[in-house]
């Protein structure tokens, strides 16, 4: 009887120094995780309505002079796209990727509510997820860099990304070389299989753009008739709020600007 009253005593110290503890600011919980998105809320989305409001913007999201470069405006837009293709697919996506396109004609998300007429209609590629070696991968991003097509498009630019992918631009050769391509920090491997969210420039090439490799239908899957604007547009619909503190010029790509 003794040892349990003795027992007692001392769980209770334990707590109230604990509680004491914690009344000094010391917390052992961890902060909140930041909110799922909602992809109920995109049921009735209709992409002719261009006065539907998609969301907030608390601030400008910046896409200028981004042809060979890192953007807030491109960051978002790449991990919009990422995430839409997990939602529609139901399966792995490792990261998206896309030319300059949206930069080039649009360059700047301005702060507040965000229509659907803004967004949907940058970006009119279907959505595709293409499954990539990390060879090929490698093959494209170089390939825009160098700007190394047989065709008719031979325009020279930073491909953008989303967070899982980075890549060095090296401009001490001529044309620029894209170099220490990365999936989540790791360098990517040449033998493993990506499954990688685009448009159909990329995913579904049929052009003599010898950098974009061309693949057989098991290797790419089509999910019109959403376009890459329309899928961003939905991202903004689940997300509710876009704060461009979730998209930082933080590394995706590094190295310097070519000289145009």
């Amino acid at each position: 009887m003794r040892n349990r009253l003795l027992a007692g005593i001392f769980a209770i110290l334990v707590l109230a120094a604990l509680a004491g503890c914690a009344g000094d600011g010391v917390t052992s919980s961890p902060p909140p995780p930041p909110p799922a998105l909602d992809w109920s809320k995109i049921a009735d989305y209709d992409s002719t309505d261009g006065n539907r409001v998609l969301g907030t913007a608390t601030a400008a999201l910046d896409g200028t002079n981004g042809r060979y470069q890192e953007t807030v405006l491109g960051n978002f837009y790449m991990d919009g796209l990422a995430e839409y293709a997990r939602h529609v697919s139901g399966k792995r996506i490792d990261f998206a990727l896309f030319n300059d396109a949206f930069i080039r004609s649009f360059t700047n998300l301005p702060e507040g509510e965000i229509k659907n007429s803004a967004i949907s209609t940058n970006g009119t590629d279907t959505v595709v997820v293409s499954i990539f070696t990390g060879q090929q991968v490698k093959d494209i991003i170089e390939g825009f860099v160098a700007s190394t097509s047989t065709g008719s498009w031979n325009r020279g630019c930073a491909p953008m990304v989303s967070k899982e992918l980075s890549y060095t631009i090296d401009t001490s050769t001529t044309p620029p070389q894209a170099k220490n391509i990365k999936v989540n920090g790791a360098a990517i491997n040449d033998t493993q299989e990506y499954r990688v969210a685009g448009g159909n420039f990329i995913g579904d090439n049929t052009t003599a753009n010898r950098f974009i490799p061309i693949l057989s239908d098991e290797k790419k899957e089509k999910y019109a008739p959403t376009k890459v604007g329309e899928a961003v547009a939905m991202y903004i619909i689940a997300k509710g709020t876009i704060k461009p503190s979730d998209y930082p010029v933080a590394g995706r790509i590094t190295g310097v600007k070519p000289t145009l």
